[in-house]
């Protein structure tokens, strides 16, 4: 007992995957006494019949016969002994692990109905860390497999409990939900409820253990299959966090799932404008360079590339920008960049320069980010244009973006900037020796 209060402790403090294997085997070796526990003493000829050493298919078959058994087990969770809610915990999380199978029992249950979810969620509510982690994977595993014994208020309640201060680690409160958006039909739900996209999203890159990073990713990775618009996301912060994950994670399994995502993302017409512009294409070939144990890992790092560098192309064109011409609402992205510019400056010259024109007029958007594009744009047209200067002087360009350049509205504050480096690009001839305007 000294032994196992010493990995408990090593676990709270922790929380690691090491700690959680070495208190799972220490509980394992221990056999409870059922007959001297006054919660247990009336089920203990049923719970007898548990025996942690037996394997999982045939614990499930007795079971199957007799569903007094699971009814009893989950009675003994109210023991006012931990070591006893642990052994029951433990047995069952590992009949569900060593067999999937196993989770007829529940639905057998369910049918009866005995009441799981209580017992579990009281676990949660007064065990120790490690109990109530594995309370929570089981409670939202079952219900992830067999959700329609339960409600959308369920759910809720649970998502709510597990991510109690208190309760479940970290990594548990994450298993645990991961767990829940196994069920297709209810990821929208579960993804909008408070917490759980942040608990996904929001990761400390430098704090996370592989297990954990491989655990938001796995989340995505489900979330990826939803219909585009199916799911509020966050679009720039989900791919920011997957390429920084990439960057900073040396775990194959992490990499190659978080690649796989990439490429479900790719079909999403929004997630695939931010894997374009917040460079995850650099990141991705990068990895190439990388030492991985799996030669296939460098085919599924070709193969991404070349994927993102499609979309690249696609979404670099001079078509996408006259788009957002016609649409009369520009914003900050890749068609905006430098790069662009210099890809595709001549073509401005097209019908006598009428997408200039149409971008000049755009200086008179309410739009502040319209303005500030639209600043930037033409500064880069006249630096990069032979006769760029020239063919503004007709479009009183110059004088509406001093004005712009003066404005006082506080949203304004960007659109100022992008005034005045537009500007000092008309007014000199030596742009280039121009140096940065800072921030104000």
């Amino acid at each position: 007992m000294a032994a196992a209060a010493g990995l408990l402790a090593k676990y709270q403090d922790a929380s690691s995957s090491e700690a959680s294997a070495d208190l799972h085997q220490s509980i394992l070796k221990w056999t409870p006494d059922w007959g001297s526990y006054p919660e247990t003493k009336a089920q203990a000829s049923l719970l007898k019949l548990l025996d942690a050493g037996e394997p999982a298919l045939k614990l499930k078959t007795m079971i199957m016969g007799n569903c007094d058994i699971l009814r009893a087990a989950l009675g003994a969770l109210s023991a006012q002994e931990g070591k006893v809610t642990q052994w029951v915990l433990v047995v069952l999380y590992d009949m569900l692990r060593e067999d999937c199978s196993c989770f007829a029992i529940w639905s057998r249950a369910l049918q009866q109905p005995i009441d799981i979810k209580t017992p579990l969620l009281s676990v949660m509510q007064r065990a120790d860390t490690f109990s109530a982690d594995k309370a929570a994977w089981i409670l939202c595993a079952v219900m992830g497999h067999h959700s329609s014994f339960f409600s959308d208020q369920d759910v809720k309640e649970v998502v709510e409990a597990v991510q109690r201060q208190g309760a479940c680690s970290d990594l548990g409160a994450l298993e645990a939900i991961v767990n829940l958006l196994k069920t297709a039909s209810r990821r929208a739900l579960i993804w909008k409820l408070p917490g759980v996209a942040d608990r996904v999203v929001s990761i400390d890159l430098q704090g996370a253990s592989s297990q954990y990073l491989y655990r938001c990713i796995f989340a995505l990775w489900m979330l990826s299959f939803e219909p585009e618009g199916a799911i509020f996301f966050k679009e720039e912060e989900v791919i920011v966090k997957i390429r920084d994950i990439i960057k900073a994670s040396s775990s194959e399994k992490v990499v190659r799932l978080a690649l796989t995502v990439l490429r479900n993302f790719l079909t999403h017409k929004v997630f695939a404008e931010q894997v374009v512009e917040l460079g995850v294409l650099e990141v991705v070939q990068a990895l190439e360079y990388e030492k991985w144990r799996d030669s296939d890992m460098y085919d599924d790092i070709r193969d991404m590339s070349s994927q993102i560098s499609l979309k690249v192309q696609e979404m670099s064109n001079f078509d996408r920008y006259e788009r957002e011409l016609k649409e009369g609402k520009l914003k900050w992205g890749f068609i905006h960049s430098s790069k662009f510019w210099s890809e595709n400056v001549l073509k401005f010259e097209q019908n006598d320069f009428r997408p200039l024109k149409m971008l000049a007029m755009l200086l008179t958007s309410q739009d502040p980010v319209t303005l500030a594009v639209a600043c930037h744009d033409l500064g880069e047209f006249v630096a990069m244009h032979p006769l760029g200067k020239k063919q503004i002087s007709g479009l009183q360009v110059k004088e509406r973006v001093m004005e712009l350049m003066g404005s006082q509205d506080p949203a304004h504050r960007d659109v100022r900037r992008e005034a005045l480096l537009c500007c000092q690009k008309i007014m000199l001839n030596k742009w280039q020796d121009m140096e940065t305007v800072p921030k104000q």
